[in-house]
């Protein structure tokens, strides 16, 4: 049996994701499945879970007869600010734990001591963009702080489910990850609803619509109060019921009241059953300013009562997929006019949606199985530890403010583009040489990211050094090597250097004190790059220079069907595949130093001869620094490069040249 944990906000009946998560884990094989739930808070003794589920104490209980707010919240953020006295609370052991939304559940998930972790993103994640405030304003530097945080522990998931399409577009462009990221919708139970709304309610002979959530800044209901007002202007036969309870409710009501729409507006409270007015309604309305979902709009739509949503959530994924509405831009005056449009259409003109099994709670149970399944058993097969080294995260408008740490090897993380571009860092104090290292073939692929091989030698040296992660492994998780191809016209071994080149300065190391080095695909890179860090040399050993000639063509193919739309689009940057072609382009050889083993045949005939004899005809080539071919004769080592600490040797000779 499967012992699991689930970390959530909240236990709740309510509306939205949290009835969700209540319906999957109370239909989750209680044979196969141990499940506990750990709720961050608690507001209510109601008991909505199964009895084989166990709920543990909260963090934060306002139900307790001696609550003390104060209290409860100090005690909240000390285990907040404190992962060692967290996980002395949590002294069980599982097998997989599951934080169930961003910020404060996976916080806490990330400091608990198992192999097996899971994120369910089942929020809007934009909320975390900080660019977009003020750079002086208390906002900008408490919102940029949680996406510190925030991107701090998403590198301890091996699995990251979202809800839809904008919660997996918001972690790319965001935090730049796209590997290992599933979308499970989240789910109705078709049947219950579908009994739920036959229910008798009573509704004024006017057409009707519903608007469903919690009455609060973010849900906007200001906006349909509005529009509500501007409607009443040309027709007085509608009214809006609004369910659900919230902060608002008094601003709402005196909204209401101030504009006479007492007759047109009515605020229910919380609504246990909301799919009577829901399928009686000519329409549902949405008017958030963020969803990470909306369950709300998938009922409606199940129900066949057509939605009018801003663009959040799943809306605009529904409106496409089965036309079943309309998108709105949070405008009352644009608003009021699709409600008119409604209210003009034909009584027998609702429309049948057809919506299918894509939100049905069996096929998110399904999912939801598979998915924690299946990040166990992938999880048991890694074959590279996780990095124990500190991370962070910055956008690639930040560079600029960049302060580099000394003695200290961490992970800095540039999201440029949606693209994590990572460097494992260690300037050392004292000494002013650097040595680039680039990954060569991650053999055998499902690795966890981001890989930097030999990045444990970094205590053998006395210089700085930066390990290079190629962020086109992210691009699909079969790939074994990505040459730093990217994605079409973005080439991200470019961007990879270029970035590279300012981190460089602002370690205060200069280009011409600088040495990369990789081996065999490693060495191709380091040779690319070495035309971007102008000034430094470039060690490369066995390298390929040419990969169409790479003995592993099963490689080259990956490269090109993952990154490219179609072998045609690839041939139009020949310059990623050879480096002879990218000396061409670029008018520039850096200084480079060619160690070879006369004893690899592939090496030989199929790399080194073709790039020299192409060499010899290269003659417009006018910054050209010298090449140094190291030929050395080792039968017993074939492809393999040189032993680690002869190839520092011979990297301090070559700084030492410099």
């Amino acid at each position: 049996m499967k012992k699991l944990l689930f970390i959530t906000w909240i236990i709740t009946s309510g509306y939205g994701t949290e009835k969700s998560l209540l319906d999957v884990l109370n239909i989750l094989n209680k044979e196969e499945y141990d499940i506990s739930i750990l709720p961050l808070f608690k507001d209510s003794n109601t008991h909505v879970y199964n009895e084989n589920i166990k709920i543990l104490d909260s963090l934060i209980d306002s139900t307790k007869e001696d609550y003390d707010e104060k209290n409860a919240l100090d005690h909240y953020y000390k285990l907040l600010a404190s992962p060692p006295l967290f996980n002395k609370l949590i002294n069980e052991k599982y097998d997989c734990i599951i934080a169930c939304n961003h910020n404060a559940p996976s916080y806490f998930t990330s400091y608990l001591n198992c192999d097996v972790k899971i994120l369910w993103i089942r929020g809007d994640m934009r909320e975390l963009d900080y660019t977009r405030l003020d750079k002086n304003s208390k906002e900008y530097k408490q919102i940029k702080q949680e996406y510190e945080m925030q991107a701090k522990v998403l590198k301890c998931f091996d699995s990251i489910a979202v809800i839809s399409n904008v919660v997996e577009r918001s972690l790319f462009e965001l935090f730049g990850i796209t590997r290992n990221v599933v979308k499970i919708p989240n789910s109705v139970d078709r049947e219950k609803i579908d009994i739920l709304s036959n229910e008798k309610i009573s509704i004024p002979n006017k057409m009707l619509f519903t608007s469903v959530g919690r009455l609060d800044y973010n849900k906007n209901q200001i906006l349909l109060l509005k529009a509500a007002k501007e409607l009443k202007k040309y027709r007085d036969d509608f009214i809006i019921y609004l369910l659900g309870d919230g902060d608002y409710k008094a601003k709402l009501q005196q909204y209401i009241e101030d504009n006479e729409l007492t007759q047109n507006v009515k605020l229910l409270g919380f609504v246990p059953n909301p799919y009577p007015y829901i399928k009686n309604s000519i329409a549902t309305v949405l008017t958030s300013y963020s969803e990470g979902f909306s369950l709300a709009l998938v009922e409606s739509v199940m129900l066949n009562t057509p939605i009018i949503s801003t663009d959040v959530g799943v809306a605009n994924e529904l409106v496409v997929k089965y036309n079943c509405g309309h998108i709105i831009h949070g405008d009352e005056k644009e608003l009021s006019m699709v409600l008119y449009m409604y209210l003009n259409k034909p009584d027998n003109d609702k429309g049948i949606f057809n919506i299918g099994d894509d939100y049905d709670l069996t096929t998110e149970v399904k999912k939801t199985k598979f998915l924690i399944d299946e990040t166990m058993q992938k999880v048991s097969n890694i074959k590279y530890k996780k990095l124990p080294y500190p991370e962070i995260t910055i956008n690639y408008s930040e560079l600029d403010e960049l302060k580099i740490q000394n003695d200290l090897m961490y992970v800095l993380r540039v999201v440029k583009g949606g693209v994590p571009y990572e460097y494992l860092i260690n300037r050392r104090s004292g000494n002013d040489k650097l040595i680039v290292f680039n990954n060569g073939a991650v053999v055998g692929g499902n690795v966890t990211v981001p890989v930097f091989q030999r990045h444990s030698c970094a205590s053998l040296l006395k210089t700085s050094s930066v390990f290079c992660m190629d962020p086109t492994l992210y691009i699909n998780g079969s790939l074994l090597f990505g040459c730093g191809a990217g994605k079409n016209e973005d080439y991200y071994l470019e961007n990879s250097s270029l970035i590279l080149k300012q981190i460089i300065y602002k370690m205060g190391i200069q280009l011409s004190n600088t040495v990369i080095y990789g081996t065999s695909g490693g060495g191709y890179l380091s040779i690319i790059m070495g035309i971007y860090l102008k000034g430094a040399s470039v060690v490369a050993d066995n390298s390929q220079f040419i990969l169409a000639n790479w003995i592993y063509k099963e490689v080259l193919e990956s490269i090109i069907t993952f990154c490219f739309d179609n072998a045609e689009t690839s041939l139009k940057y020949k310059e990623r595949f050879n480096a002879l072609d990218s000396f061409e382009k670029h008018n520039y050889i850096p200084k480079l130093y060619i160690y070879v083993n006369l004893c690899s045949h592939a090496d030989n005939s199929t790399q080194l001869v073709p790039f020299l004899e192409r060499l010899e005809n290269m003659k417009n080539i006018t910054e050209y620094n010298g090449i140094n071919v190291i030929l050395h004769y080792e039968p017993e080592k074939g492809h393999e490069g040189l032993d680690i600490q002869d190839a520092i040797d011979f990297l301090y000779k070559v700084l030492d040249e410099a």
